[in-house]
């Protein structure tokens, strides 16, 4: 443990990473208190530092109006105690400091929390704008590399230190020599209309889906084995009790040993969606420097929803969850979803934009399915039949024109 830690202040000790992971995950809990042992004289700097870590840990969640005054409320309560017990500290004063980091938070949507939260959130180096319609690779050491087919395939193979794309062989120990590291991990970025097929260092089987961005190292460290997500991908787990297996989607973390599930978390999306199909998983909201809280265990034929702007998971049982992963061999399966639903995933599969009138029903629900590998023609004839509207396709813009009317019956 650093000696730096005993010259702090208490407020100093609020913006160190390291003691809020303790505090709040007993992270490197032996070396702390080994520390402890060997300084008490910090033991009481520590004590009032975790009890405003506390405090606003559990409030920090509801930022608004309410949740401000009841946080004030608490620090004066907090404040009258300790001036009982005739305690000449200023924690007062460090009390308020801490209220107004939480000011801070609600007024800025940025704030402290904020920043320590995002660190746990993957930047992607690269985008998914137009400039790369094929897709592309890019591998740690910041050499790009171009994934033109509609279906591209991708194996890491750790032991020879090589990436696999395609037919293509890149050898990431020459890499890594002649080229400045820029990133630690490798970043796959698959637009609409594309999709790919990952095999990680340690076995595991990936699917990326259309619009979809995954960030992962070449080996994976010996504690755990964390992976980026934005958008979708079904993952087949290679099972590790020793090393967790944890998808990260800024929003939520799903953490497994070794399973088979589907994980939607589009950035446009208002929902993430995580569907087990096999062995268990851990579903949770990424909270302060990536630690989790609320964890919910799902058992196979189960759903974990998050609403993003509710910030609530709700766990629901599923009756056809092999819909889900229907994407992965080259199908789209819909029970009772409505059309609209529907054809937002069509548009990202086929790279399109789907245009509707105002007052179009597009709540209506609709069951069947679509192969992916027909034309966007062929495809909209099926949805066509099946909810009985006419379309028209314009390059990349098809527009529903009209429901038909059925005929009525004499």
């Amino acid at each position: 443990m650093e000696q730096r830690f005993l010259e702090y202040s208490t407020e100093q000790l609020l913006e160190e990473k390291d003691f809020i992971a303790w505090i709040l995950n007993n992270k490197n809990d032996r070396e702390w208190k080994v520390f402890l042992e060997q300084h008490p004289e910090f033991r009481n700097k520590v004590k009032e530092a975790r009890e405003i870590i506390h405090l606003l840990a559990d409030t920090h969640d509801e930022l608004g109006e309410d949740a401000l005054l009841s946080m004030w409320r608490d620090i004066d309560r907090h404040h009258q105690s300790r001036k009982k017990k005739s305690q000449k500290r200023e924690l007062w004063s460090r009390l308020s400091w801490a209220a107004s980091v939480l000011l801070v938070v609600s007024i800025g949507l940025g704030g402290y929390f904020y920043l320590i939260k995002k660190d746990a959130v993957y930047h992607f180096s690269s985008s998914l704008g137009s400039e790369n319609p094929n897709g592309h690779m890019v591998l740690s050491s910041g050499e790009e590399i171009p994934l033109e087919q509609k279906h591209s395939a991708i194996r890491v193979n750790d032991t020879e230190k090589q990436v696999i794309v395609n037919d293509s062989i890149i050898n990431l120990v020459e890499l890594k020599r002649d080229q400045k590291k820029k990133t630690e991990m490798n970043e796959v970025v698959i637009p609409y209309g594309k999709s790919s097929e990952l095999l990680l260092a340690d076995g595991t089987k990936v699917w990326l889906n259309a619009g979809s961005r995954l960030a992962f190292p070449s080996s994976f460290s010996k504690d755990v084995r964390e992976v980026y997500l934005e958008g979708e991908a079904c993952f087949k787990v290679t099972r590790n009790e020793q090393r967790p297996f944890i998808v990260k989607t800024g929003d939520l973390d799903v953490r497994v040993l070794g399973t088979h599930f589907n994980v939607s978390a589009y950035p446009a999306d208002k929902t993430i969606e995580t569907v087990l199909l096999e062995g268990s998983v851990a579903v949770s909201q990424t909270k302060l420097l990536g630690l989790a809280k609320k964890e919910m265990v799902l058992t196979p034929d189960q759903k974990a929803s998050f609403k993003k702007e509710q910030n609530t998971i709700t766990v629901t049982s599923e009756t056809n969850v092999d819909n889900y992963i229907s994407w992965t061999y080259g199908w789209l399966k819909y029970s009772r979803e409505s059309l609209s639903s529907v054809l937002h995933k069509v548009e990202r599969y086929y790279n399109v934009k789907f245009q509707m009138p105002d007052n179009y029903p597009g709540d209506d629900k609709i069951s069947g399915k679509l192969d992916l590998e027909k034309s966007l023609e062929d495809v909209m004839i099926v949805l066509g039949d099946a909810s009985g509207f006419t379309y028209r396709i314009s390059g990349s813009v098809v527009t529903i024109e009209k429901k038909i009317k059925p005929l009525s019956r004499k």
